[in-house]
């Protein structure tokens, strides 16, 4: 295919696009997907194939999607294992991103881009709860937008680790940006259902600023997160939240042979996923098919029913893949996440390197209750952001 002169201005904002749409619209990012890869094919770019050898990431991405594929020979359920197996592929767009020509401001771009998303939805999300706007909430959760929450949550959180870094040194936004944004997440943060990034708060921000800062400052700093964590332990969202969540543990507990509640079918499914995985070690249940396996495990009385609920993951990314693929699929998901951390923490001091270890701090958490590698935004997001070099750039051109 003859390379068609694309700017490079076209191609990077259609590589960040998915990332600003993801927090609005489901069928914008798929749009936005499409136009990448039409965008890409134009470009010439896939051309650059050979540097993905030096990319620690990408081998074992295409041996787990490799092995993905092959699960679906022996699931029982092919409908789910398509998607199970859509969503891993959707790595596939680090592969394009890492044969792009990244420059400095390109890195600004994906990140303002990132950024504005987050606001607008954020705006909207504030709008829409206060019936200013007419359209509903997604599930009807207050101040979520058009957002899955818990996709939602973890994101915020993303999004204020690299708030503080930029706030520190004012590199892709001004200083007063960094503030006001700062602000907007963490006041959303804290009035949304969002058990899942109020955690991930909790326990990464205090890893960043030990990191970031030194001296006075980061005891400064310190201080101020353990306002906001007051902050957080004031808000009536977050105590019902908790206090739901202790009833919660508290029914499961006294029951353990039928539960309905959120955190009681998490504890369920990570219990089947555990089960199925020690029942098939080496090759799993098969790709998509943990909803059937489980439904037979409850049958057999080993695993706590859930009342007309269909459970399609262990709520726990590495059970998940470990039920369905086995020890090779989780062997294969965890060397592709080291291989990406390992490589942002040893550039943890270029603005990119903390961007991307930061985002992936998160969902190595997020993905400890929730099965964030099946879930769509959170695959596309994962994939986009492993792609941005890691290695000092700048402003070529």
């Amino acid at each position: 295919m003859k390379k068609i002169n694309i700017p490079d201005f076209l191609v990077f904002t259609l590589y960040a696009l998915p990332m600003f749409l993801s927090p609005l619209s489901t069928a914008g990012t798929g749009i936005s997907l499409g136009l990448l890869l039409l965008g890409y094919a134009l470009s010439g770019h896939w051309r650059n194939w050979r540097v993905l050898h030096t990319k620690p990431w990408a081998l074992p991405f295409l041996l787990l999607f490799g092995w993905t594929l092959m699960g679906l020979i022996w699931t029982s359920d092919m409908a789910s294992g398509l998607k199970v197996a859509e969503a891993t592929g959707y790595g596939l767009f680090a592969l394009i991103g890492a044969t792009l020509p990244w420059q400095e401001r390109w890195v600004k771009l994906f990140i303002r881009l990132f950024l504005a998303g987050l606001a607008l939805n954020a705006v909207l999300a504030f709008l829409m709860t206060w019936k200013i706007l007419p359209w509903q909430n997604t599930d009807n959760l207050p101040y979520t937008g058009f957002s899955d929450h818990i996709f939602l949550s973890l994101v915020l959180v993303q999004a204020l680790l690299w708030l503080l870094w930029d706030f520190h040194n004012s590199w892709a936004i001004p200083k007063w940006s960094a503030a006001l944004l700062g602000l907007l997440f963490f006041v959303q943060l804290i009035i949304t259902p969002a058990r899942s990034g109020q955690l991930a708060f909790i326990l990464v921000m205090p890893i960043a600023i030990w990191l970031l800062y030194r001296g006075r400052w980061k005891y400064w700093a310190l201080v101020i997160l353990c306002l906001g964590v007051i902050g957080l332990g004031m808000s009536p969202v977050v105590q019902s939240r908790v206090e739901l969540g202790i009833a919660n543990v508290e029914q499961f507990i006294a029951n353990q042979n039928s539960t309905t509640t959120s955190l009681g079918i998490r504890i369920a499914t990570m219990e089947a996923g555990w089960e199925m995985l020690v029942e098939h070690p080496l090759m799993g249940v098969g790709t998509g098919d943990f909803s059937g396996a489980m439904k037979g495990l409850q049958n057999a009385g080993q695993v706590t029913n859930t009342p007309g609920i269909t459970n399609t993951s262990a709520a726990n990314s590495y059970l998940s893949e470990a039920a369905v693929l086995g020890f090779p699929g989780l062997f294969l998901l965890l060397w592709m996440m080291l291989a990406a951390t390992i490589e942002s923490w040893k550039n943890r001091k270029q603005p990119q390197g903390w961007f991307v270890f930061m985002y992936l701090a998160v969902f190595w958490l997020g993905g400890i209750y929730n099965t964030l590698n099946w879930g769509y935004d959170n695959a596309i997001g994962w994939a986009l952001v492993i792609a941005i070099p890691m290695a000092a750039i700048g402003n070529r051109k």
